[in-house]
């Protein structure tokens, strides 16, 4: 006799087991071949197109601008010509720089070509300060500027061609 009943057939799904008996081990199997599988590559990050990705950034910092340029000296002295020729507009320029500014102080700086040795150049450096400065500054303080207001320095720069005397007022 047939039984007329509907039999129930429980669905793997509804019970939450896999189909087969072995799900645990064969998930186990499958996640085991994978990690063997894998452990010989390589994960893609940053690294592997840039090298240095992992270290810090350093950051750019510019460098500071140029300062000011000096002022222009108030006065140039080539000793090419004689003392007759730029002793007198020397000799006026003081004494228009004083009316302006009666304790201005006067930088007198003799300047020669850096060439030789740094013994070679303090030498040079110390006749022209003696020659060419010493005249420089006696036509400043005949100008009428006291003798504490002539200051007089020397160096040597790799610009300069030729002995010179440079005057600036301060």
């Amino acid at each position: 006799m047939h039984d007329t009943a509907p039999t129930r057939r429980v669905l793997p799904a509804a019970t939450g087991r896999p189909a087969s008996g072995a799900g645990p081990a064969r998930a186990l199997l499958v996640l085991a071949v994978l990690a063997v599988a894998s452990g010989g590559c390589k994960l893609v990050d940053q690294r592997t197109f840039d090298a240095r990705a992992d270290r810090k950034p350093v950051p750019h910092v510019p460098p500071a601008p140029p300062g000011r340029p000096p002022p222009p000296p108030l006065a140039l002295v080539r000793f090419n010509t004689g003392p007759e020729d730029w002793q007198p507009g020397l000799s006026a320029i003081v004494r228009q720089a004083l009316a302006r500014k009666p304790l201005a102080l006067f930088r007198v700086e003799t300047v020669v070509p850096a060439r030789g040795t740094p013994q070679a150049q303090a030498v040079v450096l110390a006749d022209a300060a003696r020659q060419r400065g010493r005249v420089v500054a006696d036509t400043i303080v005949a100008a009428g500027a006291s003798t504490a207001q002539v200051e007089m320095t020397a160096s040597s720069d790799a610009a300069v061609t030729q002995p010179e005397v440079r005057v600036t007022v301060r």
